[in-house]
């Protein structure tokens, strides 16, 4: 296994930081097109002494989810993407299905041990969303379209990404509720995980197991990490307590999650690919601006991963 991370924001001081704390590949929020990009990243994390590995996080897909006009440029933008990481030396491009774009969460602010901050999601307070998340999707899209749309784009981008040897990792719903905001979601357990990639079989059609986003839903994480180990390409670590309907985020060794199992289950399963510590909570004298993903916390996350890896 390798320890990654997500830089934020994505300076030299914060690429030293994570190469002290054993980091050895970058993960990079996409950046935007072209390739340039991607090349002017991978300079300064190679200078850092690490490698860039992997794209996740603001792709632009949902006009591909609810099939809305548009969606054969982002398709395009998709494959473009594919072939620029190539050039630039990526493996790994972490893509979701939720259709409101990304994750979403009510609260901001719940204390955590020593009165670090940590997001919360409850659905009574639908509507109030504090992540960088667009918010409601834009149309209604049923369940089983869901799955069309996402088998239609599939066939379209795997024969590209099979060509450049970048492997696509499909990342849960986050909160894992199947109806929200008015809008059936569809990848909220192991068994949905599977149906993906049963619907297009290819090496390059994989998952990003993420076991803080699967957990509130009541999925059996270190189960499904041996059940789905032959497709999972990308490993999110992070933890929680609660239920899909309301549930915390806490600090990585203070859940629900029994997170040494996860990284037996993953050791025993043979994953030699990368894990990154997911949300973590704020520290004290940061803004929070970023909820989930400021430095500090992210840091003693990395270094906590880093001794269950060793210690599996």
């Amino acid at each position: 296994m390798k320890l990654s991370m997500i830089i934020n924001p994505f300076t030299e001081r914060n690429l030293a930081w994570a190469a002290q704390v054993g980091v050895e590949e970058i993960v990079l929020t996409y950046p935007g097109p072209g390739l340039e990009p991607l090349t002017a990243a991978r300079r300064m994390v190679e200078a850092a002494g690490m490698r860039l590995a992997i794209v996740e996080r603001k792709i632009p897909h949902l006009k591909m989810v609810h099939d809305l006009p548009g969606r054969d440029a982002e398709v395009e933008e998709f494959k473009h993407l594919l072939r620029n990481m190539a050039e630039a030396g990526l493996s790994v491009v972490c893509y979701n299905w939720m259709p409101g774009e990304d994750w979403q969460r009510t609260s901001a602010t719940v204390r955590e041990r020593g009165g670090a901050l940590v997001t919360e999601f409850n659905l009574a307070d639908v509507g109030r969303n504090v992540t960088d998340a667009d918010g409601r999707p834009p149309a209604r899209t049923e369940a089983p379209a869901l799955w069309e749309n996402l088998a239609r784009f599939l066939d379209d981008v795997l024969p590209v990404a099979e060509a450049c040897g970048v492997k696509l990792a499909i990342h849960p719903d986050d909160p894992p509720l199947t109806e929200f905001n008015g809008q059936p979601q569809i990848i909220t357990s192991n068994e949905a995980l599977r149906r993906v990639v049963e619907l297009a079989p290819s090496p390059c059609n994989g998952i990003c197991y993420c076991v803080g986003s699967l957990h509130p839903a009541g999925v059996d994480v270190v189960a499904g990490i041996r059940q789905l180990a032959a497709h999972i390409v990308f490993v999110h670590a992070r933890n929680v307590r609660g239920t899909a309907r309301h549930f915390t985020e806490s600090w990585h060794d203070n859940g629900e999650i029994d997170m040494p199992a996860v990284f037996r289950a993953l050791k025993e399963s043979g994953y030699q690919g990368s894990v990154r510590p997911d949300h973590a909570p704020s520290m004290a004298g940061e803004t929070n601006e970023t909820p989930g993903y400021e430095m500090l916390g992210r840091l003693f996350a990395a270094g906590y991963l880093r001794g269950l890896m060793q210690a599996a």
